[in-house]
């Protein structure tokens, strides 16, 4: 059986590659998606037809080259919950300049199916970037 770290690193080295529908192929169509308080994408979604419109198609607007580098995973597989420590990359198209946030990815995993998700990010160093 695929551990919840397992899961999570997949999830990574896929959007690392350009494989997005790899990226996504764990992930429950009823997810529920948290993305931080502050942040342009602020909010919680229950689906991954929200997650894409609400998050990912605003991403794919406002950023070239957007990118989540993975520091390193904790893993608590007896529980199904994954922490990812990342940086955000990319440079904002509205102002041309740079982001390199510091974020925490939270992951709950449950048959093998990614069901939520919760970013834990510093959104004030991320709007500098945007405004």
């Amino acid at each position: 059986m695929t551990t919840a770290r397992e899961i999570v690193a997949a999830h990574y080295a896929a959007s690392a590659a350009g494989d997005i529908q790899g990226a996504f192929s764990n992930f429950a169509d009823d997810i529920v998606w948290t993305e931080s308080a502050g942040g342009r994408y602020a909010g919680t979604y229950t689906s991954m037809a929200e997650v894409y419109e609400k998050v990912f198609g605003r991403i794919q607007q406002d950023w070239e080259d957007f990118a989540a580098h993975l520091d390193y995973l904790i893993a608590d597989n007896d529980n199904n919950k994954v922490a990812a420590v990342v940086n955000y990359h990319g440079k904002s198209t509205a102002t041309g300049k740079s982001q390199n946030v510091r974020v925490v990815h939270l992951w709950t995993i449950k048959d093998g199916m990614v069901v939520a998700f919760e970013q834990v990010a510093d959104t004030a160093e991320q709007n500098k970037a945007l405004s």
